[in-house]
Formats: structure tokens, sequence, C-alpha cells
């Protein structure tokens, strides 16, 4: 039987799952508990992830800057951010942040990032710097501002970064890469067209689950929008992000949603067996570092970056519709059994 605690969390699913609206609150936030594991998996042995540090250089103007400090940006993040940048870029860069900083955002977005952040425990140390980089890009996208989930983003990004500036533009580098604006600007149809990309990987790679989500009225909704707005990085525990960074820079939203049907598979037991308020529940919590995440983050289920573009591209926002006549076009046979998959 369930403690009084675990009835308080199973209502406020409930209350979410009642909402048409999904996960959001009154002010926009998707709602934040704490969730109890249900389907415990034994703990494997973590593999290395955090790399040497090595002496690199990069331009900063007309200078040539050496380092091996362990406080400078490590090599692999200037990586990510030359997949659009090139070193000559970074002076400027560095410029334009500072200038954003200089900019007063607009009112209760410094008091909202304060309180995400108090609850985020990978910005305890690094409170500031984080809430710098969150208020920029308020500033740096109006129409987006800030959302919460961001949080979490950017946490784990400064803290490979271990620069503001660095950090600021790896996450406008990466909601790019990964083509999500449309999330974070809370539109509910933008959440649907989500919810049926994955829904329809659920159900090509693991039919059965597929069938006992639909059965048990696990609406797909329920649990995207916090895995999505986060980038999953709420979930996966930082000595991982690493190597789960290098997919999403890589191969964008195909590797996002490559880990959550990865994810999904892990979860089976609970899915089979559990009930709505379980599942939801294993679904959304936290940190989950019990989990085999060298294994999940290395499974390859054949989703390809050209075919999540051209399902993006053929969504029809302001009908909230996929558009068969452009997916038509595609010679692809994950899109014809995409086509398959909306005409049911």
């Amino acid at each position: 039987m369930r403690n009084a605690y675990d009835q308080s969390q199973c209502q406020q699913v409930l209350q979410v799952y009642n909402n048409p609206q999904g996960m959001l609150n009154q002010h926009n936030c998707f709602l934040e508990y704490d969730i109890p594991i249900f389907n415990k998996i034994p703990n494997t042995k973590k593999i290395q992830t955090k790399p040497k540090e090595n002496i690199f250089e990069h331009k900063i103007g007309n200078d040539t800057v050496s380092t091996n400090d362990s406080n400078q940006t490590p090599l692999y993040c200037l990586n990510w951010l030359k997949r659009k940048y090139g070193r000559d870029d970074f002076g400027q860069l560095k410029k334009q942040y500072e200038k954003l900083l200089s900019i007063q955002p607009e009112l209760n977005i410094n008091y909202q990032i304060e309180k995400d952040l108090k609850r985020t425990q990978l910005a305890e140390n690094k409170f500031n710097q984080i809430k710098n980089i969150l208020l920029a890009y308020s500033v740096f996208d109006l129409s987006i501002g800030y959302i919460q989930g961001m949080n979490y983003i950017v946490s784990v990004l400064y803290i490979h970064a271990k620069q503001e500036w660095v950090g600021f533009w790896l996450f406008v580098l990466l909601i790019q890469q990964m083509g999500i604006r449309d999330m974070f600007q809370i539109s509910h149809n933008s959440l649907n067209k989500y919810s049926k990309i994955l829904d329809f990987y659920i159900f090509r790679y693991q039919y059965q689950l597929y069938l006992n989500l639909k059965e048990k009225k696990v609406q797909t909704q329920l649990y995207l929008q916090q895995w999505i707005l986060s980038l999953l990085l709420q979930q996966i525990p930082f000595e991982y992000s690493q190597m789960y960074l290098d997919g999403l820079f890589n191969k964008g939203l195909s590797y996002f949603y490559t880990v959550a049907v990865s994810l999904i598979k892990m979860f089976e037991k609970t899915i089979i067996e559990g009930e709505q308020i379980e599942i939801l529940m294993i679904l959304t919590q936290k940190q989950n570092s019990l989990l085999n995440w060298a294994f999940i983050l290395s499974i390859d289920w054949d989703i390809e970056k050209q075919d999540i573009k051209m399902i993006d591209e053929s969504f029809d926002s302001e009908n909230n519709i996929f558009q068969i006549s452009k997916l038509q076009v595609y010679q692809s046979a994950s899109l014809t059994h995409f086509l398959q998959f909306i005409k049911q």
C-alpha cells in the first residue's frame, strides 16, 4: 500500500493527466516532483567519460593562447563549438556575450531563473555563472526568453565548458542543432508533433510496449515535454553527459529519439506490469543513476537525422497535422512506414 507521500504524488500526476495543456502549470513550467523508484535496475560499472586535460590553442583577436589550465575550456567543448564557428570567431563571440549581459532582461525572468537554479543540484556551486548564461539567452532570443528546463541544459554545458561565454554559445548552437525552438515557445501543437514522432519509433521498434502504453493510457505528451525541454539532461547522470552531448551535437534530434526509445525499453518491466501512475512516475524521475547509461547511449535504432528533418518539415503547425503530400516526395523506408502510421 502506498504511503501518504506516494498518494499525494499520484494525485499530482493524475491532475497532469487530466490537464489538456499537458504538464504545464500556470507559469508555463512543467511540474516538478520527486519521483520514487519502482523498477530498480542493478548498478553497473560506469565508464570514465571525463577526458584528460589537453594543451590546446585558440585565438582571441590576433593573439594565440596555449593552455593546459584545468579552469579553461577543454578541447572537446571547443570541438563542439567549432561545428559552426571558427577559432577566429571566438574573440567576437566572447564580446557579444558580454554585451548581452549588459542588457536588462524582461521583468520576472531573473526571479524565475533564481527559483529554478536553487533546486538544480548541478548549479549549487556555479549559481551566478549559470544564471548569467540564462539571462543572456533571455535577451538573445526574446521570443523564447527563459523556460524551465533550460536550467538543466545550461548547468551541464557550463560545467563542461568552464567559461560563461563558451557555455552560452554551446547552448545557442545546441538549440539550433536540435531544431526545437517551437517547443520552447510552449506550443501545444509542437508537443503533439514531437510526441507523434516518438510514438512512431516506439511503435516501430518496441511494438508490444507501444500497445501496453496505449492500453494503459500513458500519453506520450505527459512525459515527453519534460524530456525534451531538458533534452533528457534532467534524467542522465552528469558523468555520462559528455557522451550524450557528443551524440546531440553530431546527430541532433535523431539521437534524442534514439535515447528516448532506449529508455522506454529499459523500463519494459514497469510498462508491462505497472499501472498508469507508476509508469508516468518512473518515466519522469530525475537523475536515474541505476540504469546502465553506457549501454543506453550506445544503442542504435537506425533513426536517421535526415528522416527526422523531413518529418519535421512536413508538419503544419497551424493545422496540427503532418502533410502527407510532402512526405510522399521522399524515398525512404522509414518515411513510408511513418506515412502508414499517421494514416491509422
